[in-house]
């Protein structure tokens, strides 16, 4: 051995797999799992050793055609673009690449994200936020403080005005404030700064935010709960998390009206695994809590759900497409992430927020 060769650290399988940042599974030449590395666990929401041993198409559901080559010996290669795979009990459109590893039959799969389903985990985020942002800034300074002074002078007028005219007037100010609001919403957007966030109890904004939608008093709309008793405390703002769970909640009503089956879901969990890097220099953050929203409705049309975060995309006849926008940025805002998924008659929305690592439950 020359002294470049001893020069090289060896490693092995294990070691290997494990630094990968794709999701990779070692497998056999019968596909069953050998080993993972923690962006599977991530991915699936399972733990190592409840995957190791079984075959990998019981843990990844997949294709009829994708499970026969993977159990095939003879099978060392498979490359497959945009495949839909079954994780966790969602679904998942990924990049599939196995390829032989050693001499034993031993197989490398890797799983890559598809960009679709890296646009839902934040890419869209970040781009719905930097957009509405300068959208924002510009409105908030040509048009809001001019609108000030029209109300005034509307109010003015109405002083002296018979019945006849002054309902003009008050038409006026209904309509400025109306415009008024808009700008407010909109200049959410424009504060880069990150939120004041503090170990903060869930259920306390989810308790307000319940009752302000609750107050609609909504025909044909049953609200149920599937909440976990034992979640930790998470690290956020209480008024973003109930302006979230208020817009989420309001959009799956709406979504339900005229119906007399309508019904809509709150449900908190704790996954184990789940990271994201929003981009904003603090890494990869774990982001285990999750409170999701979901509803039995029609769900988002299929020509717009890759771009429902966006700003003005919305199908509401009277709708200005800032909602989903304004959950998206205040959930990067506290340093987590939503997701849209629609699967089994379901439209979910999935927020995920870091856990506050120490402080008492308020």
């Amino acid at each position: 051995m020359n002294a470049l060769t001893s020069s090289i650290p060896s490693f092995d399988h294990d070691e290997l797999i494990q630094s990968h940042p794709v999701a990779t599974l070692l497998i056999d030449g019968n596909g069953v799992i050998l080993f993972v590395n923690a962006a599977v666990e991530q991915l699936c929401n399972v733990g190592r050793s409840a995957m190791v041993g079984r075959v990998v198409y019981d843990v990844v559901r997949m294709d009829r055609n994708y499970r026969q080559r993977m159990s095939d010996p003879a099978c060392s290669a498979l490359f497959a673009h945009g495949a839909e795979i079954v994780v966790a009990g969602k679904p998942v459109h990924v990049d599939m690449q196995m390829v032989p590893y050693g001499h034993s039959g031993h197989r490398i799969l890797a799983l890559i994200a598809s960009q679709r389903e890296a646009e839902l985990m934040g890419g869209a985020i970040g781009r719905s936020g930097r957009a509405a942002g300068a959208a924002a800034s510009m409105l908030a300074h040509e048009i809001k403080n001019p609108l000030a002074g029209i109300r005034g002078a509307a109010q003015l007028l109405a002083r002296g005005a018979d019945e006849s005219k002054a309902r003009f007037t008050k038409l006026i100010v209904a309509e400025v404030d109306r415009i008024a609001t808009l700008i407010d919403q909109m200049e959410h957007f424009s504060r880069g700064q990150p939120i004041a966030c503090e170990p903060l109890n869930l259920y306390q904004p989810i308790h307000q935010a319940m009752e302000a939608v609750r107050a609609r008093q909504l025909p044909g709309i049953r609200f149920a709960e599937d909440f976990d008793p034992s979640l930790p405390l998470v690290l956020g703002n209480h008024d973003a998390v109930v302006q979230i769970l208020q817009n989420l909640l309001t959009n799956a009503s709406d979504a339900l009206a005229g119906r007399d089956d309508g019904t809509v879901r709150l449900a908190t969990a704790y996954r184990h695994g789940l990271s994201i890097d929003n981009g904003d220099g603090r890494g990869r953050i774990a982001l285990p809590i999750e409170v999701s929203v979901s509803d039995n409705g029609p769900g988002v049309p299929a020509e717009i759900r890759g771009d429902v975060f966006d700003p003005f995309v919305t199908t509401k006849r009277e709708g200005r497409g800032l909602g989903l926008a304004l959950v998206a940025k205040l959930a990067r805002d506290m340093g987590g992430t939503v997701q849209h998924l629609r699967d089994d008659g379901w439209t979910r929305f999935r927020v995920h927020l870091p856990a506050a690592k120490k402080g008492r439950r308020p």
